[in-house]
């Protein structure tokens, strides 16, 4: 058998370091921890960010479409509006109001211009 015990340095208790090569990654496993989590912790902001984004596109969008339909609502209502005010407007209509009022035009005295 052989006698390996030279490649160790003495060290007080069971722990016994080896002198020899290290391994691959030598130190590097705590960055490497390090950057796996900043990477996890990104794609997840990126992940909830994204989700969150799309819900408010789609309220918004849902507004719009509502916002849209008012729009077309009221004007169909303001043209009804229109026509309803030159009915009422014609002068025939308004004589006709004024008969039923018993109201008659103004003779010449009656009318006055400065």
């Amino acid at each position: 058998m052989r006698d390996y015990s030279h490649r160790y340095s003495p060290v007080v208790g069971n722990n016994k370091r080896g002198s020899g090569r290290q391994s691959m990654g030598g130190g590097n496993g705590k960055a490497l921890k390090v950057v796996g989590v900043v990477a996890v912790a990104a794609l997840l902001v990126g992940l909830i960010s994204s989700v969150w984004f799309g819900l408010a596109l789609r309220v918004s969008l849902g507004e719009l479409a509502k916002g849209n339909h008012e729009e077309r609502e009221l004007l169909a209502k303001n043209e009804m509006l229109v026509e309803q005010r030159d009915r009422i407007m014609e002068p025939q209509k308004i004589e006709e109001a004024a008969k039923a009022l018993g109201l008659y035009p103004p003779t010449k005295k009656q009318i006055r211009r400065p």
